[in-house]
């Protein structure tokens, strides 16, 4: 049997390389978090998270995370166990640079930070959530941008920065759900018409360059499949544009030629997922979190962050 083996791409936070609460006496009517809750938020969170890597074991994290995040990370842990691989907890100083907090009537509350990563040499734009009052905080997002890129200036009533509706695409060339639809479709399609209405961006020309490599092996048929999450966290920018963070999920299916086999390289994700290949058919499961700036106006909307991962896999 000759096995065909897919180099490994490492999925780049455009130009670096990613992986990938506290109760308070907040009340509903108030700013979602102040920055003295908001560090309490962050010390909580590094020590149920190192803990969980010391254990190599996720459950811990969904103490302090949800949705793509936990899922993304869970894949991380689960890829260190089947490759008896350790992960290096975080020690280094926390260095949070901004926090953004809006204003609400009702709950859930979220608030926006910004948390640099020196080592690594990028931001982390961090969502964190409370459903409720007596609930703790869960971080739900954590793209990543590269030290370089500055956040768009977000608008703001004296002190309070403006969320937005994801449907409401009013100064703007779409709503934030219509980009994140958009983006899905176009990374899926090159032809499709929603091409046109986006940025060609970084993201996008990797993805297609790792899609490009498994297309090209001989005797498989590939197929890639992308759709978007409803969008939940968007806020305004300075001008009239917004900030939306976008999950996307993403599906490669491999169909392999009889006496083939697909394979990766020791020590990869996709390898620890897949350990004996794939012979017959096969899916890789991905998650990724894009940061979605929509400029203001007639701007077509680009990423400018993101942190993913494979999350899963059906070998048949």
């Amino acid at each position: 049997m000759r096995r065909l083996v897919v180099a490994a791409c490492c999925l780049l936070v455009l130009s670096a390389c990613s992986r990938p609460h506290e109760r308070s006496d907040l009340s509903v009517g108030k700013d979602a978090a102040r920055t003295s809750e908001v560090n309490r938020v962050f010390e909580r969170y590094r020590l149920v998270r190192n803990a969980a890597i010391k254990l190599l074991d996720p459950r811990p994290l969904s103490t302090v995370e949800s949705d793509a995040v936990f899922d993304i990370d869970s894949g991380s842990f689960e890829v260190s166990q089947r490759l008896a691989q350790k992960q290096k907890q975080d020690t280094s100083a926390i260095d949070v640079t901004k926090v953004v907090t809006p204003h609400f009537s009702k709950y859930p509350l979220w608030f926006l930070a910004v948390v640099r990563d020196q080592a690594k040499g990028v931001n982390r734009i961090q969502i964190f959530e409370r459903a409720q009052a007596a609930d703790p905080w869960l971080l739900v997002a954590s793209p990543e941008t590269v030290a370089e890129i500055n956040l768009p200036e977000l608008r703001s009533t004296g002190s309070k920065v403006m969320p937005v509706s994801p449907g409401n695409g009013k100064g703007m060339a779409m709503s934030a759900q219509a980009a994140a639809t958009a983006y899905a479709t176009t990374l899926g399609n090159a032809n499709a018409p929603e091409a046109d209405t986006v940025v060609n961006d970084s993201f996008i020309r990797q993805m297609r360059a790792a899609a490009a490599a498994s297309t090209g092996l001989t005797g498989v048929k590939f197929a890639q499949r992308w759709t978007a999450e409803d969008v939940r966290f968007v806020l305004r920018t300075a001008d009239g544009g917004a900030l939306a963070f976008v999950t996307l999920l993403r599906y490669d299916t491999y169909k392999v030629k009889s006496g083939l086999t697909v394979s990766w390289p020791e020590g990869t994700p996709q390898q620890a997922f897949l350990s004996t290949g794939i012979s017959g058919s096969g899916t890789l499961q991905y998650k990724h979190q894009v940061l979605l700036h929509l400029p203001g106006g007639n701007g077509k909307p680009r990423a400018i962050g993101q942190y993913g991962g494979v999350v899963g896999a059906v070998n048949q």
